[in-house]
């Protein structure tokens, strides 16, 4: 048995993972507005109680645990991973802290990473050798696998995929750059865009906001924010598809929460955007574990 851990930009799992991917426990935690001004002892406080309750409920022992994964919003290099932008905390004092605490091995990679290892080994990209897939959400991150191997680097990560260019002299990003794909087509420029121009001033949730486009979408300025925010999305994914030519490309994330919303209308720009090189469109997909991916995935990152 293994423990998987993803923390992400709104969301905290712990999960008792066996080794064959299936979640046999799992605990979860919103990261709260007022959680932030604390956000590395409460990301801390929360993994402890959530996996002190899981032994308890499930009677066992930690020891009978083979390590702890934890998935997490940053950059891996040079063996340790780094400062989250988008959450404010720190990856490798984390992982100390946890290993520390619990006395059995902790290992810690880049959210994205590990939902994508998920998605490759069980999910929507078993059965494709070479494929994209993509988180997104509080930002967008994502991994590219070639021949069946992800394409990584041994002292750090690759397919920093949220902060290519998609726009020129565009918005200025938390990464201190301008134009960053994320800034334009994650959930939360989308849901910055639609509390701006409707005028909302109290902080929505993503169910919230959901429930907000489907009660708007015939009207005029919505129709305007969800179509920019398809070109947007669409622009971004066919620079990848131009520079990997993948066989298909899997989407999790909050994003799976709105496929009824964005998946149809994205398919239909991919393909009318005159953006592809030689119209090679591959297979747009969900992430099949859909927000348990990262978590599932960091049961499998042993090194």
């Amino acid at each position: 048995m293994r423990i998987g851990i993803d923390i992400g930009g709104s969301h905290i799992q712990v999960g008792l993972i066996d080794e064959f991917g299936n979640i046999l426990a799992k605990k979860e935690k919103d990261i709260l507005k007022e959680d932030k001004l604390e956000i590395q002892n409460k990301i801390e406080e929360t993994i402890i109680k959530n996996i002190l309750e899981i032994i308890e409920e499930q009677k066992i022992n930690i020891l009978d645990v083979k390590f702890i994964g934890i998935a997490f919003p940053a950059s891996f290099r040079n063996g340790e991973i780094g400062l989250s932008v988008n959450l404010g905390a720190n990856g490798e004092l984390l992982r100390k802290n946890i290993q520390t605490h619990f006395s059995i091995p902790v290992y810690i990679r880049n959210d994205a990473k590990c939902a994508a290892i998920c998605e490759k080994k069980y999910g929507s990209l078993k059965y494709y050798s070479d494929c994209i897939f993509l988180t997104i959400g509080t930002g967008i991150g994502g991994a590219a696998f070639v021949d069946n191997k992800l394409f990584k680097s041994p002292n750090m990560d690759k397919f920093k995929v949220g902060h290519i260019t998609i726009q020129k002299d565009g918005l200025k990003c938390r990464c201190g750059k301008k134009g960053c794909f994320e800034n334009y087509a994650s959930i939360t420029a989308l849901k910055r865009n639609v509390t701006k121009e409707f005028n909302i001033e109290k902080e929505i949730t993503g169910k919230e906001l959901y429930d907000f486009i489907i009660k708007n979408e015939n009207n005029e300025k919505m129709n305007i924010i969800i179509n920019n925010y398809i070109e947007s999305l669409s622009v971004g994914i066919s620079n990848l598809i131009n520079l990997f030519e993948p066989d298909a490309i899997s989407i999790g994330g909050s994003f799976v929460y709105y496929k009824d919303i964005f998946l149809e209308r994205l398919k239909l720009k991919i393909q009318q955007n005159n953006l592809l090189y030689k119209d090679n469109i591959p297979e747009i997909l969900l992430a099949k574990f859909k927000n348990d991916a990262g978590m599932i995935g960091a049961s499998q990152i042993e090194n």
